[in-house]
C-alpha cells in the first residue's frame, strides 16, 4: 500500500515548488493522479498569480497540470481596516494583531485586496482570515488520501521565510496541521524552507526581506522547542498549548550549495521538486529508513541545546538539509525534443504539405498554377461556380433541383416550346398555330417560369443570394477541407486556391456587362429573325400549306422562339449574376479570412516549435560540468542524427501527421469547416493537441525504426552508457569521485561554529550528521560494472553514513546527501540575517519593524539563536551584578587560594552560606571572566530578591537606587578612558534601577 503525501505551498516560492513537482510527475507518468503515487496538494497565496487556471507555465507538453480549486487557497482580504475596528468579533485575532495605530499607517499604503507585501504579520492577518477554510481543505485532501486505506500522512510545508505570505503563515500552518493532526509518528511534518538570498534581485528587498528570515528562523526554533506557544487563530484566539512535536524536521535550503554550484531563484523550486520526487515517487517500492529516521532527529542526539547547567531547551537541533544529484540520460528532453520535431512536422505539413526527400516538409510552399486548375470547366461546375450556375440556369441548393422544378435555360425552354408546339398543332387550326405558340410562350416567360415569371422570379431569388452564395462556400469548403483532413493540399494551398477563386469572381463580374451586352444583341438578332419569319408565315396559302409550307415555317418559328427567350431569360439571369457575385465573392472572402486564420496559427505554432527545439539537446560533447546539478550523460549529436533520420521517412511522417489531423478533426465534431476548426482550436489549443500527440508518435516512429541499440534514444540504461563509456576501473573512479565532490547540501556551514564547545552543548553529540545515498537502477545483465561501480562509489563517498538503494528508473542514477541535528547557529548565513535583522528593529521606529517581522508580539522574549559572545552576556549580566552588589548578595571573600574575590552568597534551606565566585576581585573583572552557568545562578537568584516587596517602598527604594549611582560613578571613574564599558555602565546601572522599580 503506498503511502500518502500531502504537499502544502505557501507564498509564490511554495506555489513553483508545487508546480514543479507536478511536471515532474506529469513528464514520468503522463498522468497528473498515477495509480502509483497518493499525493495531495494544498497552495496558499495572497497573490493570485500562479492560480489562474489558465496560467501557461503550468503547461508541459501540451498538458496544464495547475492545481483545481479545491487545491489553491486564496487568502486575499479587502476588509482589514474593518475588521480591526471590531476585533471583538474575531477571537482569533484579537491577542496578537499589535497597535492598531502602526495598522493605520500599514494599511494606508495598500491598495485593492492586501497581500503579504514582505510583512509577515499582515501575511498571518490574511491568514487568519481564513484558517477556518485552511483547515476545511486540509481535512477533506487528507480524507481523500485515506480513501485509499493507507491513513498515515506525511504533510511536506514548502515556502520561503522572506516574503510576507509564506513567512508569516509558515508558523501557523504548522500549528494548525499539528492541532488536526496530533500524532507525530503516524501524521509526520516536514518542512522545506527557503532562505533569503544575501544578494537577491533589483527590487525583490522591500525592506523586511532579510529581517523576515530571521524572525521566521527564531519564532520556529522556538515553536520547536516549546519556548514559543502561539495563538489559535481558527480557534478563539487561546495559545496553542497542547502541540507536542509542531514539525518532525525541517529543511533549510539556499540557492548556492556546500560546493559552489549557484542556482537563481527560479531554479530552485526545481531542485526541492526533484528531492521530494525522489522522496515520493522513486522509491516508493523501496523502504528508505535511514530518511525518516532523520527527518525524526533519531540517528543521533536530537535533543536541544539548553541553557547552561540545566534541561530548559535553547537551541533545536530539528534542522536538517539536503543536496541532490542526478547522472542521467535526459530521456524527457531527448523525448520532448523528438515530440517538437514531429509537432514542427505536422505543423509544415498542414501549412505547407511541400515534402523534400532530403529535408522532409520545407517551411515554404510549393510552386503550383492555382488559377489554371481553378478556371478549368470542370473545377468551376463541381464547385457550382460555372456561368450556369452563376446566373442560376443550374440549380444551387438542394431544393431548386428537387422534383425536377428547375432546367438549364436552354433546355427548359426547348422542352417548352416543344411541347406547346405539338399540342398547339394537335388540337389548333393551322393559320393559329404561330399567334397560340407566342402568346404561351410569353405567358410562361412573364409569369409562368419558375412559378414566378422570369424577371419575378430572378426578383425573388435575389432576397436568397445569401443563402446560395453560402451553400457554394459550403460545398467548396467541404471539399477543400477533405482534401486538408487527408493531407492532400495544405492549407497555405488551400487559401491560395482560394484566392484564386475570388480573383476569378472578381474578373467574371468585371465582363458580366460584356455578357449582357452580347445577349441583347443576340436578342435583337433573334426578333428580325422572328420578324422575317413572320412575313413568310402570312404570305402561306393554301396550295403552299398542302405542300407542308406551313409546317415548315412554323418548325422555323418555334427554333426561333425558344431560342429568342432563352435568351431574354439569360439577360435576366446575367444581370442577377451582376448582382449575386458580390455576395458570392464576400462569402469566399470570408472563407479566405479563415483560412488566413488558421495558416497564421499554424505558422505560429511552427515558431513555437522551433523555439522549444532550440532550448533540448544542445549541449556540446567534451569535458563533464561536474558544477550542473543533473550530469547530463548522452549524445546530443547522436540526438540530432536520429531525429534527421525519422523526420526524414517519408512512410513514418505520412502516417504521424495523419495521426495528428485526425486528432485535430475529432475536435470539431459534425461541423468540418475552417470556422468550426478556428472556434474550436486555438493557438493554446493547437499547441496542446500536437505536442501529446507528437509525443506519442514520435515513440512510436522511435521503437519502429530504432533497431541498434547503440543508437537508442529512449529507453536507454544509464548503466550502459556508463559502462560503455568507463569501462576502465580508473577513468570511473575520476568521473564518480567528481560527481561526489561537486554534490553537495544546499546550505554552508560555519566550521567554527561546528567545532565550538561551551556550557549547553552536550560535548557527546555529535552535530551535522550526513548521510549519502545513491540510488542505482538495477541491471541485472551489468552485474559485474555494477559491483564496480558500487565499489567506486564506495571509495570516492567520504562520509561514514552511505547507502545503496534500488532506483525504478533506468535512466539516471541519483545521490542525495541529507545532513540534520544541527542548530542555527552552524548556518554560515544566519549571521548576515542576524546583523540585517538587528538594523531592521534598531533603525527608525522599531515597534513597527518588529510588528511587520514578526507574527506575534515583538521577539524580543525569543531564545537566542546563537551562543552568547562575552559582549551579549556581560550586557545580560551587568545590571544583575550591579543590584547584587548594591544588595548585599555579592561581597568580598576569601577564595581557596586566600585571594579576595567577588562571591555571591546563596544560602541553603538551613540558612548556611555557600559563596559562588565570580571569576573576579572586581565588578569589571567578573564581567569580563564570569561564565555562563554562573551567570544564570547570579540572574536568578537577584530575580528572587527583587521580588520582595520592601525593595519597592521608601526610603529602602531611594537608599538602593542612590548606592546603584554612586557605584556605577565609581566604576565609571576608575576605567580607563579607553575603555568602552565607562560608556556601557550608565546605561546598565540605568536599567539596574529600572529593575528595582518593576520597570524592567
Amino acid at each position: 500500500m503506498n503511502p500518502n503525501h500531502m504537499i502544502i505551498g505557501l507564498g509564490g516560492t511554495g506555489g513553483k515548488i508545487i508546480r514543479a513537482v507536478r511536471k515532474t510527475i506529469f513528464q514520468e507518468f503522463r498522468s497528473l493522479s498515477p495509480e502509483e503515487v497518493s499525493v495531495g496538494y494544498l497552495y496558499v497565496d495572497s497573490s493570485d498569480e500562479l492560480m489562474r487556471l489558465d496560467d501557461p507555465t503550468w503547461k508541459i507538453l501540451g498538458q496544464s497540470v495547475q492545481l483545481g480549486p479545491n487545491s489553491q487557497l486564496h487568502i486575499r482580504c479587502a476588509n482589514l481596516s474593518s475588521i480591526l475596528e471590531n476585533l471583538t468579533n474575531y477571537p482569533g485575532i484579537r491577542p496578537w494583531i499589535g497597535d492598531r495605530a502602526i495598522w493605520n499607517d500599514i494599511l494606508g499604503g495598500i491598495v485593492g485586496d492586501a497581500i503579504g507585501g514582505q510583512k509577515r504579520r499582515l501575511g498571518r492577518f490574511l491568514f487568519a482570515n481564513h484558517a477556518t477554510e485552511f483547515c476545511d481543505r486540509l481535512t477533506t485532501q487528507v480524507r481523500e488520501l485515506q480513501s485509499g486505506g493507507e491513513t498515515s500522512v506525511t504533510f511536506h510545508v514548502c515556502t520561503g521565510l522572506a516574503g510576507g505570505t509564506g513567512s508569516g503563515t509558515i508558523i501557523d500552518t504548522l500549528c494548525q496541521i499539528r492541532r488536526l493532526y496530533p500524532d507525530s509518528l503516524q501524521y509526520r511534518i516536514i518542512g522545506y524552507l527557503l532562505l533569503p538570498e544575501e544578494h537577491p534581485k533589483p527590487n525583490w528587498n522591500t525592506g523586511n526581506y532579510h529581517a523576515n528570515g530571521y524572525a521566521a528562523l527564531a519564532e520556529l526554533n522556538a515553536l520547536s522547542i516549546g519556548k514559543f506557544v502561539p495563538c489559535n487563530i481558527a480557534g478563539n484566539g487561546g495559545k496553542m498549548t497542547d502541540l507536542q512535536t509542531p514539525f518532525n524536521g525541517a529543511y533549510l535550503f539556499t540557492t548556492h550549495n556546500e560546493n559552489g554550484l549557484a542556482l537563481g531563484v527560479d531554479d530552485i523550486p526545481n531542485v526541492v521538486a526533484d528531492f521530494l520526487y525522489q522522496k515520493i515517487v522513486t522509491v516508493r517500492k523501496v523502504n528508505w529508513a535511514s530518511l525518516a529516521r532523520q527527518e525524526n532527529a533519531e540517528n543521533g542526539d536530537g535533543m536541544p541545546e539548553t541553557i547552561p547547567g540545566t534541561n530548559s531547551g535553547v537551541r533545536s537541533k530539528r534542522w536538517l538539509t539536503f543536496g541532490v544529484k542526478r547522472i542521467a540520460v535526459p530521456e524527457e528532453e531527448i523525448a520532448e525534443y523528438l515530440a517538437y520535431q514531429f509537432a514542427r512536422q505536422a505543423a509544415l505539413q498542414l501549412r505547407y504539405n511541400n515534402w523534400s526527400e532530403t529535408e522532409g516538409y520545407l517551411p515554404n510552399a510549393k510552386n503550383v498554377d492555382l488559377m489554371s486548375y481553378v478556371t478549368a470547366p470542370e473545377q468551376l461546375e463541381r464547385w457550382l461556380l460555372s456561368d450556369e450556375h452563376l446566373i442560376l440556369s443550374a440549380a444551387v441548393l438542394e431544393a431548386d433541383g428537387t422534383q425536377g422544378r428547375w432546367q438549364p435555360i436552354t433546355r427548359y425552354w426547348t422542352t417548352v416550346a416543344g411541347a406547346f408546339k405539338q399540342e398547339i398543332e394537335e388540337r389548333e387550326e393551322g393559320a393559329k398555330w404561330l399567334d397560340s405558340l407566342k402568346g404561351r410562350l410569353e405567358v410562361r416567360f412573364s409569369d409562368q417560369y419558375r412559378g414566378h415569371g422570369v424577371k419575378a422570379f430572378y426578383q425573388t431569388v435575389s432576397a436568397s443570394a445569401r443563402e446560395r452564395a453560402r451553400e457554394i462556400r459550403q460545398k467548396l469548403e467541404r471539399e477543400l477541407f477533405g482534401n486538408w483532413r487527408d493531407g492532400i493540399r495544405s492549407v497555405h494551398e488551400i487559401s491560395g486556391l482560394v484566392g484564386a477563386v475570388i480573383t476569378y469572381l472578381r474578373s467574371r463580374f468585371e465582363r458580366f456587362d460584356d455578357d449582357v451586352t452580347r445577349a441583347k444583341a443576340q436578342e435583337e438578332a433573334l426578333a428580325k429573325k422572328l420578324k422575317d419569319q413572320e412575313k413568310e408565315w402570312v404570305k402561306v396559302g393554301v396550295i403552299s400549306d398542302m405542300f407542308g409550307k406551313r409546317k415548315r415555317i412554323f418548325d422555323a418559328c418555334a427554333l426561333t422562339l425558344q431560342d429568342l427567350y432563352a435568351t431574354r431569360t439569360r439577360i435576366e439571369g446575367w444581370q442577377f449574376a451582376k448582382k449575386f457575385t458580390p455576395v458570392l465573392t464576400e462569402e469566399i472572402t470570408q472563407l479566405k479570412a479563415e483560412l488566413d486564420r488558421s495558416s497564421a496559427m499554424i505558422s505560429e505554432a511552427v515558431k513555437s516549435f522551433e523555439e522549444q527545439i532550440a532550448e533540448r539537446c544542445v549541449d556540446e560533447g567534451g569535458e563533464v560540468d561536474y558544477r550542473q546539478q543533473i550530469i547530463r550523460f548522452y549524445d546530443p549529436d547522436l540526438v540530432r542524427t536520429v531525429t534527421r533520420r525519422l523526420t526524414k521517412d517519408a512512410r513514418e511522417q505520412l502516417t504521424q501527421t495523419q495521426r495528428v489531423r485526425s486528432a485535430l478533426v475529432a475536435m470539431l465534431g459534425d461541423k468540418l469547416d475552417f470556422r468550426t476548426f478556428n472556434e474550436r482550436i486555438n493557438r493554446t489549443t493547437f499547441l496542446d493537441v500536437l505536442e501529446n500527440q507528437c509525443m506519442e508518435n514520435a515513440k512510436i516512429s522511435h521503437n519502429n525504426l530504432i533497431e541498434s541499440s547503440k543508437e537508442k534514444l529512449i529507453g536507454v540504461s544509464i548503466i550502459d552508457k556508463l559502462r560503455d563509456r568507463y569501462g576502465d576501473r580508473q577513468a570511473l573512479r575520476l568521473f564518480i569521485d567528481g560527481i561526489v565532490k561537486s554534490a553537495g547540501n544546499y546550505l554552508i556551514f560555519n566550521p567554527d561554529e561546528i567545532k565550538r564547545s561551551a556550557p549547553g552543548i552536550n560535548p557527546g553529540a555529535q552535530i551535522c550528521v550526513s548521510t549519502f545515498t545513491v540510488i542505482l537502477p538495477r541491471a541485472p545483465e551489468a552485474e559485474d560494472f555494477v559491483k564496480m561501480l558500487r565499489e567506486v562509489f564506495w571509495e570516492c563517498v567520504q562520509t561514514t553514513a552511505r547507502e545503496f538503494l534500488d532506483g525504478s528508473r533506468p535512466n539516471e542514477i541519483i545521490l542525495t546527501s541529507v545532513t540534520n541535528l544541527f542548530p542555527l547557529r552552524v548556518v554560515q548565513l544566519l549571521s548576515f540575517l542576524r546583523a540585517r535583522y538587528l538594523e531592521r528593529v534598531n533603525g527608525p521606529n522599531p515597534a513597527r519593524a518588529r510588528m511587520e517581522i514578526h507574527i506575534e508580539e515583538d521577539g524580543q522574549t525569543l531564545p537566542s539563536l546563537f551562543l552568547p559572545s562575552r559582549g551579549e552576556l556581560q550586557d545580560r549580566i551587568a545590571p544583575g551584578l550591579l543590584l547584587g552588589s548594591a544588595l548585599g548578595l555579592v561581597a568580598d571573600r576569601e577564595n581557596e587560594r586566600g585571594v579576595k574575590e567577588l562571591a555571591m552568597i546563596v544560602k541553603d534551606e538551613f540558612g548556611i552560606e555557600t559563596p559562588i565566585f565570580l571569576e573576579g576581585s572586581t565588578i569589571p573583572e567578573a564581567l569580563a571572566n564570569l561564565p555562563e552557568p554562573k551567570a544564570l545562578v547570579l540572574e536568578e537568584t537577584v530575580g528572587k530578591h527583587l521580588t520582595d516587596p520592601e525593595l519597592r517602598r521608601e526610603p529602602r527604594r531611594t537608599e538602593l537606587t542612590q548606592r546603584l549611582a554612586a557605584m556605577v560613578n565609581e566604576l565609571s571613574r576608575q576605567l580607563p578612558p579607553s575603555d568602552p564599558r565607562t560608556k556601557l555602565f550608565p546605561d546598565w546601572g540605568r536599567r539596574a534601577i529600572k529593575l528595582l522599580r518593576g520597570e524592567g
